[in-house]
């Protein structure tokens, strides 16, 4: 399955475009997902189709994924 992510701000780096399509096994969860990107799942948030997710959610064909770096202040 293919599954398009969006990676935002400190996760887009120098990274242009910042869209790309990734292949997938069917079935597959949001860790893979970030496996597969080379991201820690601790520090990023997931969201699908406008949506934040929790870690483990199964993932279709043609999702559209975006991922926001983690971030804590003051």
């Amino acid at each position: 399955m293919e599954v398009t992510v969006t990676r935002k701000s400190a996760l887009a780096g120098r990274r242009r475009p910042y869209d790309e399509t990734l292949t997938l096994a069917e079935g597959a969860r949001t860790g893979e997902l970030l496996a597969a990107c080379g991201i820690d799942p601790r520090a990023c948030i997931v969201v699908l189709n406008g949506t934040a997710l929790l870690r483990g959610t199964e993932l279709h064909d043609g999702d559209h994924v975006q991922l926001f770096p983690a971030q804590a202040g003051g």
